[in-house]
């Protein structure tokens, strides 16, 4: 079983995996990532009372974020009106090595109880590990200010607020990012 690299703060996301495979899950839907070379090869989406629907890496919505050391693909493979109801989905790939990225959306600032997000790094190169900054509040509202150390093929529960991630001198960051849009507002595209 892949571990976390800090303490599992979930109420209703669910998050496990192991052997190259994630399993995410909601009150919605059930989604299982499949993995390969250190990226996502597919994802496969249960609805609750629906058929299971396939998405292949080639079919992700990708979109370029940030510029200089927090520039960073980002590939969205569940959006909204697709085959999930809540959960959102995807992979961000840092462009340099020791870049920033995950720096917030405008909802994120204005931090509020019941938003649940897991990271799942994955680094290559150097040390592999990275740094994961957390700042807001955790899905009941408690407040963090805190920083915790990932290695490769790790979780990490992410506040919403400010939650920037950084690989150590040499390292290239990407990372699988769900969370569950409870609220319209809280969509990412």
């Amino acid at each position: 079983m892949y571990q976390w690299s800090n303490k599992k703060r979930l109420d209703t996301l669910t998050v496990e995996g192991a052997d190259n495979v994630l399993t995410f899950a909601g009150p919605d839907e059930k989604v299982t990532v499949k993995l390969a070379d250190q990226d996502i090869s597919e994802v496969v989406v249960e609805p609750v009372g629906g058929e299971a629907v396939t998405i292949a890496a080639a079919a992700a919505k990708k979109i370029v974020v940030g510029e200089g050391n927090t520039k960073r693909d980002v590939y969205h493979f569940l959006m909204p009106g697709g085959p999930a109801k809540t959960m959102r989905l995807g992979i961000t790939k840092h462009c340099a090595e020791s870049a920033w990225s995950s720096l917030p959306h405008d909802f994120e600032l204005n931090t509020e109880p019941g938003f649940e997000e897991a990271f799942f790094h994955l680094l290559k190169g150097g040390s592999e590990r990275a740094i994961q900054v957390g700042r807001g509040v955790w899905f009941d509202n408690e407040a963090v200010d805190s920083i915790w150390p990932v290695r490769n093929e790790t979780f990490s529960t992410v506040p919403m607020g400010y939650h920037p991630v950084v690989g150590e001198p040499g390292v290239l960051v990407s990372y699988i990012w769900a969370y569950l849009a409870k609220k319209k507002e809280w969509e990412k595209i």
